[in-house]
């Protein structure tokens, strides 16, 4: 027997459901249906399946309850609730669903084993989880969009899934624009209503690439990193904790992070007052 389930939230929670009932079946994971019934054919197409959290609706909360009825409590302050830490958990780049599903499974109705298991496993994923919170939060810390006349737009290059996450993150807080995050491939739109399109969604980059602000609205980026230049005083620099606050492993994330941890190694070019009037009246 085989539980075919969708790789999310929803579909996590019920093959954990099935296979409670059932623990000799094996799992198979997909995104859609489509690549389902691909890997069906490729492991066994002759075996009974059971499809899980393709179409239906259902409510999370009440499936959390039935897999963990005595509740749950936060250990440290840095616990998410388990419906959040197996959203986490999911958008990790090493993360394998079907893995998930048995350490589920495995905690036998008790939650404390997805925080302080003692098992190599249980540590793994919840590290795991850690890792994604932590990148998401450096994220909203590091990364600055550029600003359009009705869209805010910001490429960016995170080690896991949560560019979705950044976006509903910057929509809340300027609901006046229309929100772009540029992830590879794929864009993802936020306040879509403002562009008369749907309030999220998820499309390819060349899909609205003319919504995109122009090279001439990052100009004041670099008018402002002039002004910064010729303000900064070099000796009042505290270059230790601008390290601290800039680590080196969350550069990546943008062009303009990367140029701020470029500025704390290699220290801020020698700029006048008389330099950022220049470049004003020459950009105007």
């Amino acid at each position: 027997m085989i539980i075919l389930f969708k790789a999310t939230v929803t579909g996590v929670l019920l093959a954990c459901l099935e296979l409670r009932q059932r623990p000799e079946a094996d799992l198979v994971f997909a995104c859609d249906p489509k690549e389902g019934e691909a890997k069906l054919k490729m492991s066994n197409p002759v075996s009974e399946v059971i499809r899980v959290g393709f179409n239906k609706k259902i409510d999370k909360q009440q499936l959390i309850k039935r897999i963990f009825p005595d509740g749950w409590h936060r250990i440290t302050n840095f616990d998410s609730s388990p419906l959040n830490y197996i959203d986490l958990v999911l958008r990790h780049r090493k993360c394998n669903p079907a893995e998930l599903v048995r350490l589920l499974r495995g905690c036998e109705g008790e939650v404390d084993g997805l925080y302080c298991g003692k098992e190599r496993l249980c540590k793994r994923y919840y590290r795991y989880m850690r890792e994604v919170k932590n990148n998401y939060h450096r994220l909203c810390m590091f990364v600055r969009p550029v600003c359009g006349e009705t869209v805010l737009y910001v490429h960016v290059t995170p080690p896991n899934r949560i560019s979705d996450m950044l976006c509903r993150w910057l929509a809340v807080r300027n609901p006046d624009r229309a929100v772009i995050v540029v992830d590879g491939k794929f864009a993802y739109v936020c306040n879509g209503e403002i562009l008369k399109m749907q309030h999220f969604l998820k499309t390819s980059v060349d899909s609205i690439q003319h919504l995109i602000p122009s090279e001439d609205s990052a100009n004041l980026e670099e008018l402002w990193d002039t002004y910064y230049k010729s303000q900064m005083i070099d000796n009042r620099r505290n270059h230790s904790l601008s390290k601290k606050l800039q680590p080196r492993a969350d550069s990546g994330y943008s062009p303009m992070s990367k140029k701020d941890r470029y500025f704390v190694e290699r220290g801020i070019p020698t700029s006048t007052l008389l330099d950022f009037v220049n470049e004003k009246q020459g950009g105007q």
